[in-house]
């Protein structure tokens, strides 16, 4: 078997491993870390292995990395996430979304291009130089995390919290990019997900006098906050993809599931993404602002909870030589010019940054993730790999 026809293997058992976060429903990562755990080791040629596992409400979370530790002044870690969220509508999906399905130059299914492109294209470098060790010049690690996709308390927020890593150290996370592969993502927002309860009282649909109508208040604070986050945080800045600060009504809790009762309760969420020139404690102060004068005006109760939040983050000036050394070997395998970004944010990257560990997040991506018929290019999963291994031979 060729390597090519070993990695689509691989890739493909890993995709048929249900790895959906439990926080979307899943049963979590477990038995995709066993797996590529035990694939990962029977390559058996010096590799040195740690696991940190959390456990959320009893489910094993585990974190898995590899280094091939050449004695080296540096390392390059390749860092990807094993958890996908859920399917979503099965109607929308052509093939089956945990049988991953090759179709010429695409291999569908869930987790293909978020973020198993990224794993096999950092597990194909690894495995490259297994082989060719002589032409390393820096040492070369993987890193396979959970809990990505819901905040990342059981990922890489764990393993940082249990390792501590050397200043000399580089991170690669291929966990964004775009279909050319011409955009370096060097800096993230600042990231809310927020809850908003709006506590009124319930009565007969007929009496509305009796009650507070939980979701008419609900949908009134909604659009206040909407207003006035969009009014008061409007500065944009070219650098990222997304030049302004974004603040999204999203997700929303019903208070009742009948029509004949005024809901005495409804939970509403905004996802804000946030520039670097605003801190988190500074959105939040206004959002209670509003929320207070919200209060006083309706007599109501609301509360107020983050269910994320992570602070923007970008390299150390030091960074600059290795965002700049990468760009580099994209260049030169391509032959492109690339651009530095920042993204919206929410990627592993902004972990490692905010520790001080200077961070490149790439890939070269269709950006189907979290859609039905999400899929990767077969070409792009070999394409990035190529990058990855010329880079890895640099000196940083």
């Amino acid at each position: 078997m060729s390597d090519r026809d070993y990695f689509l293997d691989l890739y493909s058992k890993m995709i048929e491993i249900n790895a959906v976060n439990p926080a979307g429903g899943g049963r979590g990562e477990e038995k995709r870390a066993e797996f590529l755990k035990r694939e990962i080791l029977s390559w058996n040629k010096g590799l040195k292995f740690e696991e940190y596992v959390a456990v959320s409400d009893g489910i094993k979370r585990p974190n898995l990395l590899f280094l091939l530790d050449k004695g080296k002044e540096k390392t390059v870690w390749f860092v990807a996430h094993m958890d996908t969220v859920s399917e979503g509508d099965l109607s929308l999906w052509k093939y089956p979304p945990f049988q991953a399905t090759i179709d010429g130059d695409k291999i569908y299914g869930r987790g293909t291009c978020d973020n198993g492109q990224g794993g096999i294209s950092s597990l194909i470098a690894l495995k490259y130089f297994l082989e060719c060790p002589e032409e390393l010049q820096n040492n070369i690690g993987v890193i396979f995390v959970s809990d990505e996709e819901a905040g990342s308390t059981f990922g890489i927020d764990y393993v940082l919290r249990n390792k501590k890593f050397s200043k000399n150290d580089k991170f690669v996370v291929p966990d964004f990019g775009t279909p050319e592969g011409d955009s370096v993502e060097i800096a993230e927002k600042g990231l809310i997900w927020l809850k908003i309860s709006v506590v009124g009282q319930q009565c007969h649909a007929s009496t509305p006098d009796a009650g507070k109508n939980a979701h008419r208040l609900a949908r009134e604070l909604e659009l206040r906050l909407d207003k006035d986050l969009h009014s008061k945080f409007n500065a944009t800045d070219s650098e990222f993809t997304v030049p302004m600060s974004t603040f999204e009504p999203t997700k929303v809790e019903p208070g009742t599931t009948s029509i004949n009762i005024i809901p005495g309760k409804e939970s509403f969420y905004f996802d804000m993404r946030i520039l670097p020139r605003y801190s988190i404690d500074e959105v939040f102060k206004e959002v209670e602002k509003v929320t207070n004068e919200f209060k006083e005006e309706f007599g109501v109760e609301v509360q107020l909870e983050f269910i994320n939040r992570a602070n923007p983050s970008s390299n150390t000036p030091e960074g600059k030589e290795f965002v700049q050394k990468f760009i580099n070997s994209i260049k030169k395998i391509r032959g492109i010019e690339v651009n530095r970004v920042g993204i919206g944010g929410g990627t592993c990257g902004a972990f490692f940054r905010n520790k001080g560990l200077d961070t490149i997040v790439w890939g070269t991506l269709d950006e189907t993730e979290h859609m039905p018929n999400e899929y990767a290019k077969l070409s792009n999963v070999f394409g990035d790999a190529e990058v990855f291994i010329d880079f890895v031979k640099s000196k940083l």
